[in-house]
């Protein structure tokens, strides 16, 4: 990921701390049970696929996941820069009326 500047580097490193060892499936009944659907589904798929076709499918879903989380990435840093924005128009905001 390319850092534009010192904000992008400083917010990425507090993001990486905050993921960094958690255990989504403590914290997410919905994520416990989508994540073990998850790992059936896998094995289902293994078994009936070749050695080959399943390094297959496992490189389309690592670069899946990326492309996802790159676009999440897209999504919460517009988001935090949109409230960002609204916060500092808020903060110099002065009524127009006496």
């Amino acid at each position: 990921m390319m850092m534009k500047n010192v904000f992008d580097s400083l917010a990425a490193t507090k993001e990486n701390e905050i993921l960094v060892g958690l255990d989504l499936r403590k914290y997410s009944s919905e994520y416990f049970h989508a994540s073990e659907k998850v790992l059936a589904y896998q094995d289902k798929i293994k078994n009936a696929l070749t050695l080959e076709l399943q390094e297959t499918l496992e490189q389309l879903d690592d670069e899946y996941n990326c492309m996802m989380l790159s676009g999440m990435d897209v999504y919460y840093r517009q988001g935090f820069s949109d409230a960002v924005r609204l916060i500092m128009e808020t903060m110099s905001w002065s009524p127009t009326r006496s």
